[in-house]
């Protein structure tokens, strides 16, 4: 574990870096998000729990998860969504699913703050010339949003996604793709992250220096 002040910058020609909870605290945001479609759901719904409309959330997102493992879309909030209602409704609602994905970002985005350590030490690579390329989970357009709302964008000169790489973390091909736009070999960079079964692995399968910072919640579900 190291914080971002301390990790040696000395000779590092590129950071490849990853963005849910380790630039902000993913599981805080995505809590918020989810509190608001709970009450959302209830109000529609009086006769539910909160309890209830989670087990039903839960459900439809490990269907995605395991369905589409290993692809950016097994994280889209619109197919939770739309798996949440078919369980629910017994068809598919294609109003009520792109509600609650609007609702879901929209809070999540309005909620997201960078942590003031990842901020000054995005400063200190930009003051350094030293480019930044994002690998990240998730799919490409929710992952471009939040970059603009956190105002990182001057910061960040590349990214790629699990949607655009085609495979998640720790697959070797979202680190390569890295290198390869940012015209650099593993030994010229290092990677940053929070999780050690995606971050880690992945940037030990490439030879890459890996450096774990402060995680939040190793219970994260994106």
């Amino acid at each position: 574990m190291i914080l971002f002040p301390d990790i040696p910058l000395h000779g590092v020609k590129g950071v490849l870096l990853d963005l849910d909870n380790t630039l902000y605290a993913y599981d805080e945001v995505h809590h918020v998000a989810m509190q608001a479609c709970t009450e959302k759901f209830i109000q529609e719904y009086p006769f539910t729990t909160p309890e209830f409309f989670q087990e039903l959330y839960n459900k439809a997102r490990k269907r995605v998860n395991h369905e589409l493992h290993g692809q950016g879309a097994s994280h889209s909030r619109l197919l939770y969504f739309q798996k949440l209602f078919e369980n629910f409704l017994g068809y598919t609602h294609f109003e009520k699913t792109l509600q609650y994905e609007a609702l879901y970002w929209n809070t999540f985005l309005q909620t997201m703050k960078i942590l003031p350590k990842a901020l000054s030490f995005l400063q200190e690579c930009y003051q350094k010339k030293i480019p930044i390329c994002l690998v990240t989970d998730l799919t490409a357009q929710i992952q471009h949003k939040k970059i603009i709302q956190l105002n990182i964008q001057p910061y960040i000169k590349f990214m790629v996604s699990s949607e655009e790489a085609g495979v998640e973390k720790p697959h070797p091909y979202p680190f390569l793709l890295a290198l390869e736009k940012m015209n650099l070999a593993p030994c010229d960079v290092i990677m940053i992250g929070d999780s050690e079964k995606k971050d880690k692995l992945g940037a030990d399968l490439c030879r890459i220096q890996f450096y774990q910072v402060q995680h939040y919640d190793k219970q994260s579900h994106h």
